[in-house]
């Protein structure tokens, strides 16, 4: 049997939690009913949703590059380009350089023979060109046959080439001249052997709905510019020429430069072509 005491606890505590329902059901009820409670329990809630989108944008938008890091991301990639470029053309000129001399140190070495003695000089040279596979390969390296200073190269696309791209050199791939061995086809650029004064020309050919500008830079500089658009009308080309001093170790190059569009035309009725030489 439990005590009075204990029944009269438990009474209160049933009565207590009867009250407290019923107030809490009451004031559901009227807040329900409240429309103005809705509407501001409504704009509180899109209010924190706006907040959170806002703060997720605010959030992308810290990760995201500035201006400035764009740009100085684009210069360091156009930086590495251009001395990777650099590298592969100095590689190009030691190996050159190398079989040069080592042609050179074979014929210093039959020249310097005791059998020069011996054999009358108009037999050594009837020797040497008939069985001296040497002195035949010299024969068409043009640097071992022709005087360092003299430089003159002439090269021109093999086909039609795709130049859409600004700033793009055009790589002149077949090469008929090369005297000094101071153009390298693979990078359509000329690498001055000795400083002096050359004459550059060069020739764009185009036709249909095809346009493309193009331009001569030394050493960075832009020293001329040609333009081209035949219009649908016409197949034509269009040449440029300068005369300008350069300095040995610049770089010399065509590249595209808006605008342009589609490929640049060369074949057995007109070639695109680029060429140059020293004056002096």
């Amino acid at each position: 049997m439990e005590s009075s005491h204990t029944i009269s606890i438990r009474i209160f505590f049933v009565f207590i939690f009867w009250t407290y329902s019923s107030v809490k059901a009451d004031l559901n009820e009227n807040r329900d009913e409240n429309t103005d409670w809705k509407w501001a329990v409504k704009t509180i809630q899109e209010l924190e949703q706006k907040v959170k989108v806002q703060d997720e944008r605010i959030a992308t938008l810290e990760k995201r590059p500035t201006g400035s890091d764009w740009t100085s991301m684009v210069d360091l990639k156009k930086t590495i380009q251009k001395q990777n470029d650099r590298i592969i053309m100095l590689e190009d000129r030691i190996y050159e350089l190398e079989a040069t001399s080592e042609v050179e140190n074979n014929d210093s070495i039959k020249e310097s023979s005791p059998l020069r003695e011996i054999i009358p000089h108009s037999e050594k040279q009837t020797d040497q060109a008939k069985s001296s596979p040497v002195r035949k390969g010299r024969l068409l390296i043009q640097p071992t046959t022709v005087p360092f200073d003299r430089v003159a190269f002439y090269a021109y696309f093999s086909s039609d080439i795709l130049a859409s791209m600004d700033n793009y050199i055009l790589p002149f791939n077949t090469v008929v001249t090369n005297v000094g061995n101071a153009y390298h086809p693979h990078s359509g650029t000329f690498i001055a052997p000795r400083s002096g004064l050359y004459v550059f020309t060069w020739t764009i050919r185009a036709y249909g709905s095809r346009y493309h500008s193009t331009q001569l830079l030394v050493d960075n500089n832009v020293i001329n510019t040609i333009y081209i658009n035949p219009n649908s009308v016409i197949d034509g080309s269009v040449t440029g020429t300068a005369v300008v001093h350069v300095d040995q170790g610049d770089d010399v190059f065509i590249r595209t430069f808006p605008p342009n569009s589609g490929e640049i035309i060369s074949g057995n009725n007109g070639r695109s072509s680029f060429c140059g030489w020293s004056l002096m």
